[in-house]
């Protein structure tokens, strides 16, 4: 596992993807800070209206059952609390920062394949020993470089994948041929760069390489999980190699939960309904 990176300098076609919005980063620091007050994160939340809307939202969800609406801010970060909170955040970002090209279908493929892959992590942790919030966020930013140059060259990027899936080519290869960097250092930069764990650059910058053992930390999980989100049939492109269903799960400590330890069909079904609660 590798416990941190070195910085390398900032590659030239990461120049054109903005910066994570100011107050994200705010709401990040001071979700960190042991001596956080709910009363000023509500009214930093309240600054940004598309959180607020998405956290509100994510409160009122199946996810929770609540029988009452929920409609004060201090409510919603209560019941969804902190870890989450980081985590819509970091979400609700990276739409804004790709919402010009969000009419993409291959940049749709990425987002719900980001989505599913962060619901299988978060099962996997309950069995593995990762915490469950950093597996979800992993999950969820293991593409983190694939949404941000499709963000900075989405007709480029599209390109570059129907070329790739039409005619085989190897994925990382042909983003090195064409932008100089493949998605999963692109990744690791910009989660440095934002002042993200460097735990979870570790995993975005490795997430591509094969899985060997059994899963006992964030790089391995994330390996597991992307592919595992690929044979259920949400595979945002043509992966180098075909992964069966038992092939990976054999990764997954025996005491799988309940739901990814059926079959792939019940795991599918299962995946399908919980899309419908998740903010995205």
């Amino acid at each position: 596992m590798i416990e941190q990176l070195a910085r390398p300098q900032a590659p030239w076609a990461l120049r054109l993807i903005p910066p994570f919005p100011a107050v994200a980063q705010r709401i990040l620091a001071l979700v960190n800070d042991p001596d956080l007050n709910v009363n000023e994160l509500s009214e930093l939340v309240r600054m940004d209206p598309s959180f607020a809307a998405e956290l509100l939202r994510f409160a009122n969800s199946a996810l929770f059952g609540t029988r009452r609406k929920v409609t004060s801010l201090q409510l919603a970060i209560a019941m969804v609390g902190l870890d989450r909170v980081k985590t819509l955040a970091t979400m609700v970002s990276l739409n804004q920062m790709v919402r010009h090209s969000v009419r993409k279908e291959g940049l749709r493929k990425v987002w719900v394949h980001s989505l599913v892959t962060a619901l299988i992590a978060e099962e996997i942790s309950r069995v593995s020993g990762v915490g469950r919030e950093s597996a979800y966020t992993a999950g969820l930013l293991h593409n983190l470089g694939t949404l941000g140059l499709m963000s900075a060259y989405p007709d480029e990027y599209s390109r570059m994948l129907e070329v790739s899936n039409d005619f085989g080519f190897d994925l990382l290869g042909t983003e090195q041929d064409l932008f100089e960097i493949d998605h999963c250092l692109a990744g690791a930069y910009l989660a440095q760069d934002w002042d993200f764990p460097d735990e979870l650059a570790a995993a975005i910058a490795v997430h591509h390489d094969e899985p060997d053992s059994r899963i006992s930390c964030l790089d391995s999980l994330v390996q597991v999980s992307w592919r595992l989100a690929d044979t259920l049939g949400y595979a945002a492109f043509s992966p180098k190699r075909e992964w069966t269903w038992e092939e990976l799960m054999a990764f997954v400590p025996h005491s799988a939960s309940t739901w990814l330890g059926g079959s792939p069909e019940a795991a599918q079904a299962e995946i399908d309904e919980r899309l419908a609660s998740v903010p995205r």
